[in-house]
């Protein structure tokens, strides 16, 4: 698969003609990482806009007092990297393979030309920016009003809604991320979510299996257990 068909399957490109894709692809380069390499690191300058082709990154943040605190996990489709080149500010967060991952990388240059050309792309991106503060808002509100438990519980169903594959019963099954990656996204530690998760299996919330696990979705038949 070319350059030019990744970006076809991307959500924020899929709306531009087949020559602004051709554009796009021409100015693009390829890059691979390792897993636990960084792709981009919090207050560093930054020049260059990503799309995530293969793999899984994590972004995150350190807290005030050193933690990692993990705010959200991309995969294939999904982009970051263009907050920094519209207000020319440094990085928000470091982002950082949490596997082997590909991505394309478009300059500043190529990103900016396409947008002042292209009121499709900068529609794409304001609806993808309203769809990030939407979730980092959820996520505020969940640190601060929900416990452990409801966190965890809110991480799952989010996680299914995302990318869960129905299984039939009501529910839906997901490749089940690491335990850390778990607890830095929901400010928690590792024994902490092992514990939680234990809590929500035997309530019938949650079935781990694997790398993987079914989750129930509330208001959706139930009946049984997962296979």
């Amino acid at each position: 698969m070319n350059v030019t068909e990744l970006f076809a399957k991307v959500p924020l490109f899929e709306g531009l003609a087949g020559p602004d894709r051709v554009v796009l692809a021409r100015a693009a380069s390829l890059r691979s990482y390792r897993r636990g390499e960084r792709i981009v690191t919090q207050g560093q300058p930054g020049d260059s806009f990503f799309v995530l082709v293969k793999g899984r990154v994590a972004v995150s943040i350190l807290s005030p007092e050193g933690r990692e605190v993990v705010l959200n996990t991309l995969t294939s489709g999904d982009h970051f990297g263009e907050m920094a080149l519209l207000d020319d500010a440094p990085r928000s967060a470091t982002v950082t393979a949490a596997e082997r991952s590909d991505l394309a990388v478009l300059t500043r240059e190529a990103f900016f030309e396409l947008l002042r050309s292209n009121f499709v792309l900068t529609r794409a991106l304001l609806a993808s920016f309203s769809s990030r503060l939407r979730h980092a808002n959820a996520t505020i509100e969940g640190l601060a009003s929900l416990d452990v438990k409801g966190r965890l519980a809110r991480y799952f169903r989010d996680l299914a809604v995302q990318r869960g594959r129905r299984a039939g019963g009501g529910w839906v099954v997901v490749v089940r991320p690491p335990q850390r990656e778990i607890a830095d996204t929901i400010g928690s530690s590792r024994e902490t979510v092992s514990r939680t998760m234990g809590m929500l299996a035997r309530e019938n919330l949650i079935v781990p299996k694997g790398k993987a696990v079914y989750v129930r979705l509330e208001g959706e038949a139930t009946s049984g257990t997962a296979a």
